[in-house]
């Protein structure tokens, strides 16, 4: 039976708006318990990384954040964020 504590209700990504540059980190996180596993994807649904901090390549992007309870499936939650050059 799941619990409901186990799933991420909800994600933040800081910081949470730009500017942006390359080189800057981005850290995803979020709620549940245990602590859910990260993947940060591109807008082409690539994965780039599967950890809590992403580092930025260049400053115009747009990524997705997701955190996954230790129950996988549906147990997920996500945030997209997007940089761009001004």
């Amino acid at each position: 039976m799941r619990c409901v504590s186990d799933c991420p209700s909800s994600v933040t990504v800081t910081p949470s708006s730009g500017p942006f540059e390359a080189g800057d980190v981005l850290t995803c996180m979020s709620d549940g318990d245990p602590r859910p596993s990260y993947q940060w994807t591109d807008s082409d649904g690539v994965v780039l990384s599967s950890n809590a901090t992403f580092t930025l390549t260049d400053s115009s992007f747009e990524l997705t954040c997701t955190a996954t309870g230790s129950l996988g499936g549906d147990c997920s939650a996500s945030h997209v964020i997007q940089g761009t050059d001004m």
